[in-house]
């Protein structure tokens, strides 16, 4: 069941990558560009942290789904 925290948390920072996406696209289009620069490398790093637990997720399910299918001898 502890997975679920991890998906939780790796949709969590998705769509904090993606606001952060979002207002690093809003500040270059009002003219602030050093802003964006600042603010895209942020986005990219929190947007990739949570690909990456989304992922640990689903492989901690799987792992866990198959040790349940497949007794050890």
């Amino acid at each position: 069941m502890r997975f679920w925290s991890r998906e939780a948390a790796g949709w969590a920072l998705v769509v904090l990558g993606l606001i952060a996406f979002g207002a690093s696209y809003v500040f270059l289009v009002s003219g602030a560009p050093f802003e964006a620069v600042v603010l895209l490398p942020a986005a990219v790093f929190i947007f990739r942290g949570g690909i990456h637990l989304l992922k640990v997720a689903v492989a901690a399910r799987v792992c866990m789904d198959t040790a349940e299918k497949k007794p050890r001898p």
